[in-house]
């Protein structure tokens, strides 16, 4: 899916790397393997255990991981729930929001956060649009009339603002380009040793030049969007 839009929740990145390496993480220390921080089914339960400890030993980890975007999110889920969350954590979560890539609109929403939150048990609304919300919001348009009410709801996202994953874990982005670029040079290895054909085989099918056009200004686009400021 991608991702529907620059708030908090809003990418499949999220669920997929960072909540999942903080509940990961929160498991192991619980000793709960069935322990979740964003929609629990015995909130209370979940609510005691970050209350007697849980959040305390997960902020430490992140800390000493050097995991900004975990110490973030671990906070933000922490909220969602009506955990205590320490004014000294909200402090530290606060200096490290400054100086962590993030979409804005997710930025204002954790700074938000921070500012209101009482700290008495009562869970703080982020008001993120879930995936339903997207759709139910989206206008008709031509391209819904053209497919019969579909609309694609991805928003492009940029590498540089996405949340990472644990450094070290198993949703570490460097580690995984790290592991590309080994199977990447072992592949060009492999390849310079096999011998060459005498003529390079034509493509089957020729694209009309239009259409390459059509492409290579999809990815001018999407290239100038990542490397913009």
């Amino acid at each position: 899916m991608g991702a529907w839009g620059y708030q908090l929740f809003n990418s499949d990145n999220e669920f997929d790397v960072v909540i999942s390496d903080i509940e990961e993480q929160a498991s192991k220390l619980a000793k709960d393997p069935k322990l979740t921080l964003y929609e629990p089914k015995n909130k209370k339960r979940v609510v005691k255990k970050l209350n007697d400890g849980l959040f305390h030993e997960l902020l430490q980890l992140f800390i000493r991981k050097e995991w900004k975007h975990g110490v973030i999110y671990l906070a933000v889920l922490s909220m969602r729930l009506g955990a205590i969350v320490p004014a000294t954590a909200l402090a530290y979560v606060g200096q490290t929001l400054k100086d962590t890539p993030m979409y804005q609109e997710a930025k204002t929403q954790v700074q938000k956060g921070l500012e209101g939150y009482k700290n008495n048990g009562e869970p703080w609304d982020f008001e993120s649009k879930d995936i339903l919300d997207a759709a139910n919001a989206s206008v008709v348009n031509e391209q819904q009339e053209a497919t019969g009410g579909f609309q694609m709801l991805n928003v492009m996202e940029k590498w540089s603002l996405m949340p990472q994953g644990m450094p070290g874990g198993p949703n570490d982005m460097e580690k995984g380009l790290e592991e590309m670029l080994k199977h990447r040079k072992a592949w060009e290895a492999k390849q310079a040793k096999e011998p060459k054909p005498a003529t390079e085989p034509k493509p089957s099918v020729e694209l009309p030049q239009d259409e390459k056009d059509r492409m290579q200004a999809a990815v001018k686009a999407w290239f100038d969007f990542q490397m913009a400021p």
